[in-house]
């Protein structure tokens, strides 16, 4: 299978240009769980000075090789768990890449990183990520409740170095849990992202052996660190006091769309 993730990386760029306060190239940006490197690498040819973590060695050599190759001197890649990020241990940065990581990520630990996400984040974080359709599991973090599916990353009794191989699933973890739209949004405000934007265009898309994919479950994010507005004609609401995207009524609200894009799709196959 040949993945093609150019409209994707395309689409990364465009939201952090279009949502940055000033220019990419005076930008500081962590790419987490960077795999190869190509989105840390692109930053840093748009002349950001970027920090890629990565945590299979696997990944890194390639990364390293894609640095030598395009001779950039403002990209670093280091070896670490996402999870262990920390303000402390790397500082803070204008915008955080979460592309195709969250989902890879168990309870209680998907909430946990968020929370570091937006402890390092000065400006916005764009995520990219399944998220689940179905509210059939519930998970309580920090008096919230969030609801998503288990999704098996690795067989039952697959081996540390098996794991390791396996670079298109979790470093570690038996299963992940993906969660809703709606419980994904509202984790985002509690850990502090004011603003939450569901990004269209550029189209994101990945091509598959030459063909256009269209997943009805994934979606590109950005979530903006801001200041809460507090409403003159309204000074008893704050926006810490806005109620939570409830699970049934998101279902209804998202779902239409995903129809539309599905029926759209098999019109032109």
């Amino acid at each position: 299978m040949n993945f093609d993730n150019s409209p994707l990386l395309r689409r990364v760029v465009q939201v952090a240009s279009d949502l940055s306060r000033k220019p990419i190239a005076n930008l500081r940006i962590l790419d987490l769980a960077c795999a190869h490197g190509t989105y840390s690498l692109e930053f840093a040819m748009q002349g950001a000075q970027v920090l890629g973590i990565e945590g299979r060695e696997s990944w890194l050599e390639t990364a390293a090789r894609g640095k030598a190759d395009t001779s950039l001197s403002n990209v670093e890649f280091v070896k670490d768990d996402v999870r262990n990020l920390s303000k402390e241990e790397y500082g803070e940065f204008d915008g955080v890449l979460c592309l195709g990581i969250l989902y890879h990520l168990d309870a209680p630990d998907v909430f946990e990183f968020l929370q570091r996400v937006a402890e390092v984040c000065r400006n916005f974080a764009i995520i990219e990520t399944h998220f689940s359709l179905v509210a059939e599991a519930e998970h309580e973090w920090r008096g919230h409740r969030y609801w998503g599916r288990s999704v098996e990353e690795h067989p039952e009794h697959a081996t540390e170095n098996e794991k390791l191989k396996a670079t298109w699933a979790s470093l570690v973890n038996q299963r992940s849990f993906w969660l809703t739209q709606a419980s994904l949004c509202n984790v985002l405000r509690h850990v502090g992202f004011t603003s939450v934007f569901d990004c269209r265009n550029p189209i994101g898309n990945m091509y598959l052996d030459g063909k256009f994919q269209i997943w009805e479950d994934r979606i590109t994010l950005a979530a903006v660190k801001g200041r809460p507005v507090h409403l003159g004609m309204s000074p008893g609401r704050t926006a810490e006091s806005e109620a939570d995207w409830p699970e049934q009524l998101a279902e209804h609200y998202f779902q239409p769309e995903a129809d539309f894009i599905t029926k759209l799709v098999e019109s032109e196959e």
